[in-house]
């Protein structure tokens, strides 16, 4: 009786410190979360004031620097190597260049609010000797610069500015380029729209109800709109391409690792693909001059020994004929009719040139390459980003994800069940995904599925001889609205496909725009009542007032065969304004 009398106390003790230290972890953690949900509204809130101050103060420094709206519209309108011609000759100095620029990108943010800093250039840290010799260049919001803060609309990044500039931006100084502003991004740049909760919603130049898409959306709506003539972004699943193509620019994605990453803001951690800086801009010439400068910079490659100190390769012929594939249809989410004309068109158009013409098709559909892509992008299972978010102000393109990442995985696997019934295939392929991986021996097995993809991508590119691909650039042919709740992901299955594979890709104008028999053509094409996808019914309401609105393509090359990409994108862009 001694012994479980004394038993029973112990185990009463046992229990009373158990239930103390979980009353006491559940009180800690509620009070943690009430004071750091405090302090991020605090953050926002301070970040929001020194934002609106500072645009005040810009104002006033444009009010007393003005300039002729002649001669704002005379110095942005200029192509970028008549500009940089006309820097070198000294015919333009770079401080009236940078003036007529604020002044433009001033009166653009006013109408989309794409732009998060206006920066006040010191130019002894530029070097007016460089290719660029002062031409005024934008920057997205993860690109540090020394001085600023770089936040992509998440509080927990609101810790005080960069003590030095990324590596991007020192070799672009190097080079003559003198960043003088910075744009803004959807929250943790992992959205196709274009909001955040600390700097509101960007919108689309052409169209102020539609967004500009993203994550550089900044970027697309500052350059589309002619407030920059140059600008930077990163692409992880579209992020330069789609911009460029909302906005009606060029963009450009490099092969991953031919520019550095180093030191700039970074809110994907653990992933199987890469990213890729690169440009923004209004021809593919500016492209293609940046690219050589770039590439063969000998500061690039010093600052980040991890980047490929590849020189940009002139071995090109530009004479040569060209054997170009073409498809558009990934086999499983049609494009609207605009956009598989566009490639139509342009396919024309290339022929005409003595170029060939070839069907190629990708060896597996959409919907497989969508899948291994988002399995590439959540193999951390989401944890880094949800804890990044925890108590922040979520907006609505991530809470779905958010959500996923919080659940059990029993209840994922429910939650799929349910998704496969109700035909969500959006929110299917993301739990498939977010499953995917889940101890050593799943990466390992993911690792080897990424490998041999890729390589089943390579072997029919290489079969088929081929040196470039055009496609459509996004399947909806004008751009998505700037609040919605619908999901677009579907759609992106055109730019995922050269990110998990590396290629290197960009979009440029097809000279196409949406008429009514596109229209007509669409309406034709809907499904009968209770059948289809939901995507399949949303996408004839989401195209309904796209008349006139102008569409690109997209064109892409083998991995580290950028050069090539680039020259047959000239190539489109000389074929387009026949």
């Amino acid at each position: 009786m001694w012994f479980s009398g004394n038993h029973r106390q112990l185990l009463k003790g046992l229990l009373y410190i158990g239930g103390a230290c979980v009353a006491y972890y559940w009180v800690s953690s509620l009070f943690h979360g009430f004071f750091m949900r405090r302090e991020y509204a605090r953050r926002r809130e301070r970040k929001r004031q020194e934002k609106a101050a500072a645009k005040r103060a810009f104002g006033n420094y444009l009010n007393k620097h003005p300039m002729p709206e002649e001669d704002i519209a005379k110095i942005t309108s200029k192509p970028f190597l008549e500009l940089v011609h006309m820097l070198k000759s000294g015919q333009l100095t770079p401080e009236r260049v940078l003036l007529a620029y604020q002044h433009k990108a001033f009166e653009v943010d006013a109408r989309c609010n794409c732009v998060i800093e206006f920066l006040y250039p010191d130019f002894s840290e530029i070097n007016l000797n460089g290719p660029f010799s002062g031409v005024p260049i934008s920057l997205k919001d993860n690109y540090s610069v020394k001085g600023c803060e770089s936040y992509a609309g998440m509080a927990c990044h609101l810790t005080g500015p960069a003590d030095k500039d990324s590596v991007m931006v020192t070799v672009l100084k190097s080079l003559g380029a003198v960043p003088f502003v910075r744009t803004g991004v959807p929250q943790a740049m992992l959205s196709v729209l274009s909001s955040n909760p600390i700097d509101g919603t960007v919108l689309n130049p052409l169209d102020l109800s539609r967004s500009p898409a993203g994550s550089s959306s900044g970027e697309g709506a500052l350059v589309g709109g002619g407030g920059s003539i140059l600008g930077f972004g990163t692409d992880l699943g579209g992020s330069i391409r789609l911009p460029a193509a909302m906005c009606n620019c060029v963009g450009f994605k490099p092969t991953p690792s031919r520019l550095s990453k180093r030191l700039m803001l970074n809110t994907n951690r653990f992933m199987t693909t890469d990213s890729s800086c690169g440009p923004i801009a209004r021809e593919v010439d500016t492209c293609i001059t940046l690219m050589k400068a770039l590439f063969d910079s000998p500061l690039h490659h010093e600052l980040d020994y991890f980047g490929a100190p590849l020189c940009y390769s002139t071995s090109i012929s530009t004479d040569r004929r060209l054997r170009i594939g073409y498809f558009v249809d990934d086999g499983s989410t049609p494009p609207v009719p605009a956009a598989q004309r566009a490639v139509l068109v342009v396919k024309d158009k290339l022929a005409a040139l003595g170029h060939e013409l070839v069907p190629w098709q990708p060896p597996v559909t959409g919907t497989e390459w969508l899948k291994m892509f988002l399995t590439t992008l959540v193999t951390d299972g989401g944890m880094p980003l949800l804890q990044a978010l925890r108590y922040d102000v979520v907006q609505p393109p991530l809470n779905q994800s958010l959500k996923i990442y919080k659940s059990w995985w029993i209840t994922r696997y429910f939650q799929q069940f349910i998704a496969r019934l109700l035909g969500r295939h959006t929110e299917l392929q993301l739990m498939q995904a977010c499953c995917a991986v889940h101890d050593i021996p799943s990466l390992m097995q993911h690792l080897e599925d990424l490998k041999a993809f890729r390589q089943r991508i390579y072997d029919h590119w290489n079969q088929e001889r081929i040196d470039a691909v055009i496609c459509p650039a996004f399947g909806m042919a004008a751009p998505i609205l700037a609040k919605s709740n619908r999901k677009f992901t579907e759609m992106l299955t055109y730019l995922n496909l050269f990110n998990v594979t590396n290629m290197p890709a960009g979009c440029l104008p097809s000279g196409i725009s949406v008429d009514e028999n596109d229209i007509e053509a669409l309406k034709n094409s809907a499904p009968p009542n209770g059948t289809g996808s939901p995507w399949s019914k949303d996408v004839i309401e989401l195209q309904a007032d796209t008349l006139g609105f102008r569409v690109s393509v997209q064109v892409a090359a083998a991995p580290w065969r950028d050069e090539l990409c680039l020259h047959v994108m000239k190539e489109v862009e000389k074929a387009v304004r026949l």
